[in-house]
């Protein structure tokens, strides 16, 4: 079993599900479920989505679970010392950077999990580009 397979058991029996009632309700299979828990299969970031809701979870959490997202506490710990690399607006720098930076859009700072929700949407719009 991995962290992710653990997680989804542990939500799913706070919430006094049986593996076939979470089945029904995220519309996937009860042998798919069960493999998730455990670790037998990863789940695509469309799975995730399904089970998240029935299940009250936090979608970005079981995101970086499933390794789609990038741990939040690995990107603040280098926060401070690579945010210099980023300070001149002429350097380009890797999206998959803005975990390290203070971010602003329409004059308000963009949250962590907001960020963590951009870069998933965009994970999934590059992954359907290379698709076509």
């Amino acid at each position: 079993m991995n962290k992710f397979g653990e997680q989804i058991r542990q939500f799913r029996k706070s919430k006094k599900l049986t593996l076939r009632a979470l089945a029904e309700m995220s519309n996937l299979s009860y042998s798919f479920i069960a493999s998730l828990e455990k670790g037998r299969y990863n789940p695509s970031r469309e799975s995730i989505y399904s089970i998240a809701k029935p299940l009250g979870a936090d979608v970005n959490e079981l995101l970086m679970l499933a390794g789609f997202l990038p741990d939040q506490h690995d990107t603040n710990e280098n926060q401070q010392s690579k945010h210099s690399e980023f300070t001149s607006s002429s350097e380009t720098f890797e999206l998959e950077d803005i975990m390290k930076l203070q971010v602003t859009f329409e004059g308000k700072r963009v949250k962590e999990a907001d960020k963590i929700a951009l870069l998933a949407f965009l994970q999934t719009i590059a992954g359907m580009k290379s698709s076509e």
